[in-house]
């Protein structure tokens, strides 16, 4: 499907602000009669925004086909070019179309109409003076642009933001405030590109902001965006996305920026994703998966039999396994029902690989995740069923079971009708163990007295096992008397233990060593040591967790987080707000923000905006999310007199900051907590169903991405290849010959270049043909860049090259355009190598 084919079937959207964009980028995109009577049930509706946008595309691609559109909306019969004396206008009445469809004739007289009598222009024409500024306007113009962007922040505002950048970017940090403030995903995220040539640091945290919105909407405005920022950050935001996502149309945005820069790494990150993910996500982040390893093939970063997917796991287990393993053991403590299955169900699945044993394991000792090791062995004799993901497991128990694994497996899951020997008098059986920890209530008479045996005596890894056992089935006071005995037991297993049944059973007697407790060097025992003092000595408990909040250890962080949820809060805000700025795992990130969000208050938020030290994208993601729904539960607090955490004094804040532009959206008569905007611009609307490809497809960056999964990833191959060639001969053909249909080595593809040439042919003030050493380049500007020069001009310019038309000559985005000589500019803000086109 062409991009304009894409954009027309966009304009049946659910969704207002998809409608509009798609309406904007079919003014540039739009070729043919087609597109004018897709548009020509908006030109004159109701709603202003749709019918200014409409009539604006309309007339320019009217222009541009050269069809009379009067002629076309009356269902006329159309002609193929226009009597430019019959409709040449003779009045200058200030309307709409006096503005849209001025000629270059009238623009001195138009241009003193909006500088000297701007109170005759109506209020319905002044979108079109925007645009028409954006043309002709000159510095002189910048107070009225900047009276329109303070005074309104709708979409009618976007053609002055164009005018502003264009022609007053001085005016840019004054208005943006009002801008970034709006309820309209669209307005914001063009604010955020503008606000990012100013301010690029801010401009990211308000990126995130908008990424990490609960409102769909405006997460694919963000993603729309994305390429303005440097793709490894963009990669992990998304990435981070990916496990919580439920919206469809937010997932094919990802899928489709994933698969248009495409490496390994990101490869392995979505598996890691998938199996941790609830059951009904699957489906999707395989799609995404695969997609992704067919890009690695398409664009000749990986030989395609590297790029399978079961090459990818197979690579998968060599490298992030082990990694995988102790991060599902962070996310079973802090995972909701869905995904605690999901995650329980890939460890059954692939229980008898010796690192997953290991992983169920330290599921056993850490306090978090006890009732998931007790699950996994009451349940052991139960074969798990297979998720339908539709992806083969990153594990295969067939292909990577040991010997040793084997006869762990086999070990009886029920006990037998004869009591067991005792163990010292044997080998030791791993299946004792794991009798000891499936054994239930019916089972213990006939088994206890070996048990209490091995409770008081035996081989410390058994004895601490009969000592859960015991507690687990028959926790009675004659307990007490072998734990304190195995209290003093050198080994750490068994002290651990005993020490679960006198927390239970005796606490009096753990009391007075709470202090020796605290200096522990197991950090689980040391844990669970510190949620028993917390209730007897606080200050000393807190003390010990900012010892273990310290430790590189991801499961012991996590567990000190836990500890300090019970704490009062006003003795642990500091303290959780200076781990949050420096923790690198979302998944503890999103433990401390649980807790914040228990206490909401001013002062929390406004310490929360002031945290940006992290550098993992992820955790950005959740500090955002966050502070979203802090300020919508602050919000709706009644005022307290009461004193509250103070934190340092921050800097002088911006006036764009984001808790500026919080602030200001909450004085708006239009917000409430928890936004959504309607179909008319209005709140309380309800998040809409939208076909998101046909989003991405209309932006400047995702024009590339569009095309893409035609490009790339389709079966069908390369439309461009010759019959008889193969893709990879045609690509190794084009390096030879640049003029052929390929994108040649000096330009890479959806990345930024500059170089100098003379101009060929000037399209239109936005266009021009290039020839750079015998290979011509058509670039398409933002801006009126062409209007200056003339066929012949050596320019410099940057660009970034999307694709080859038939005829050889390379297609590109233009940035910045100057005479050869420096003596002509015009700036545009450029990424860098590194950034995400």
């Amino acid at each position: 499907m062409s991009e304009e084919k894409e954009l027309i079937s966009q304009l049946n959207s659910d969704k207002r602000s998809v409608k509009i964009q798609a309406i904007v980028k079919l003014t540039r995109a739009g070729k043919s009669e087609q597109a004018i009577r897709a548009l020509l049930p908006f030109l004159s509706c109701d709603d202003r925004e749709l019918s200014f946008f409409a009539n604006q595309a309309a007339g320019k691609i009217a222009e541009r086909i050269k069809i009379d559109l009067k002629q076309l909306s009356g269902r006329e019969p159309v002609v193929s070019t226009i009597d430019e004396a019959s409709t040449e206008q003779t009045t200058m009445a200030p309307s709409r179309e006096t503005f849209l469809n001025a000629r270059k004739d009238q623009a001195e007289e138009l241009l003193d109409l909006i500088r000297n009598s701007p109170e005759k222009i109506p209020d319905e024409a002044m979108p079109a003076v925007g645009a028409f500024l954006s043309r002709h306007g000159g510095i002189s113009d910048a107070g009225f642009i900047e009276r329109q962007l303070l005074k309104d922040n709708s979409n009618l505002a976007l053609p002055f933001i164009n005018a502003a950048e264009s022609i007053a970017p001085a005016i840019l940090p004054r208005v943006l405030p009002n801008l970034l403030a709006s309820n309209e995903p669209l307005v914001r995220s063009r604010s955020v590109s503008a606000l990012r040539k100013i301010d690029p640091d801010e401009a990211e945290r308000h990126f995130s902001d908008l990424l990490s919105s609960r409102n769909p909407e405006n997460r694919l405005a963000a993603i729309g965006i994305g390429f303005l920022f440097p793709f490894d950050r963009v990669k992990g935001y998304i990435l981070s996305m990916l496990p919580d996502e439920k919206d469809q149309e937010v997932l094919t945005a990802c899928q489709t920026v994933l698969a248009s820069n495409p490496d390994v790494d990101t490869a392995l990150s979505i598996l890691d994703c998938i199996d941790a993910v609830a059951t009904a996500q699957k489906p999707m982040l395989t799609l995404i998966f695969r997609t992704e390893c067919q890009a690695l093939a398409a664009t000749g970063l990986l030989p395609p039999e590297q790029a399978t997917p079961d090459a990818m796991i197979k690579l998968w287990k060599q490298q992030r396994l082990q990694s995988f393993l102790f991060d599902l053991e962070i996310q079973l403590s802090f995972a909701d029902d869905q995904k605690k299955a999901s995650i329980i169900c890939w460890i059954e699945k692939n229980r008898q690989h010796t690192k997953v044993q290991e992983l169920i394991e330290r599921l056993g000792k850490n306090p978090q995740t006890e009732d998931v090791f007790r699950q996994l062995n009451r349940h052991l004799s139960i074969e798990s069923v297979t998720p339908p993901s539709g992806l083969p497991d990153p594990v295969k128990s067939s292909k990577v079971t040991t010997t040793a694994d084997n006869e762990t497996a086999a070990a009886p899951s029920a006990l037998s009708e004869k009591p067991l020997e005792d163990s010292r008098q044997r080998s030791y059986d791993p299946g004792i163990i794991q009798k000891l920890r499936s054994l239930e209530i019916e089972g213990f008479g006939q088994n206890k007295a070996w048990i209490m045996k091995e409770a008081l005596s035996g081989e410390p890894t058994i004895r601490a096992e009969a000592l859960n056992a015991l507690l687990r089935i028959h926790p009675d006071g004659k307990l007490i008397d072998l734990a304190k005995e195995a209290f003093n037991c050198e080994s750490i297993e068994v002290r651990t233990s005993a020490f679960k049944i006198l927390e239970r059973l005796d606490p009096d007697y753990l009391k007075d060593k709470i202090s020796l407790l605290l200096q522990e060097t197991d950090p689980n025992l040391r844990i669970r040591a510190v949620r028993f003092g917390i209730k007897y000595k606080q200050d000393e408990s807190i003390e010990a967790l900012k010892r273990l909040l310290k430790s590189e250890e991801q499961s012991v962080r996590s567990n000190a987080i836990s500890c300090l949820a019970i704490c009062p809060f006003n003795a642990t805000f500091k303290l959780l707000m200076d781990q949050l700025d420096r923790e690198d795992h979302p998944v503890i990130a999103k433990q401390i923000a649980s807790i914040l969000l228990s206490n909401p208050s001013k002062a929390l938020l406004k310490a929360l905006d002031n945290i940006t030290k992290t550098a993992n994208p992820a955790v950005s993601m959740v500090i955002s999310q966050t502070r979203n729904d802090l300020f919508d539960l602050v919000a709706q607090l009644p005022e307290v007199s009461e004193p509250e955490p103070q934190p340092a004094a921050p800097e002088e804040e911006k006036p764009y900051s984001v808790s500026k532009v919080r602030e200001i959206a909450r004085r708006s008569k239009d917000w409430k907590p928890g936004y959504k905007a309607d179909k008319d611009g209005k709140g309380d609307g309800k998040s809409s169903q939208v076909n998101w490809q046909m989003l991405i497809s209309g932006s400047v960056l995702l024009i590339f991405l569009g095309l893409l999964p035609i490009m790339l990833l389709s079966d069908r191959g390369q439309t461009d290849i010759p019959p008889g060639k193969t893709s990879q001969e045609w690509r190794t053909g084009e390096r030879g010959n640049p003029t052929r249909v390929a994108i040649p080595d000096k330009f890479r593809m959806n990345r930024p270049c500059s170089l100098s040439g003379t101009i060929e042919k000037l399209v239109s003030d936005e266009s021009l043909v290039m020839v750079h050493e015998n290979q011509k380049i058509m670039i398409k500007f933002e801006f009126a860049a062409s209007k200056e020069y003339n066929v012949g001009d050596k320019i410099n310019v940057t660009i970034i090259p999307y694709r080859v038309n038939p005829h050889g000559i390379i297609l590109s985005r233009g940035q910045e355009i100057s005479a050869a000589d420096g003596d002509k500019q015009q700036p545009v803000d450029t990424p860098t190598e590194g950034e995400n086109k």
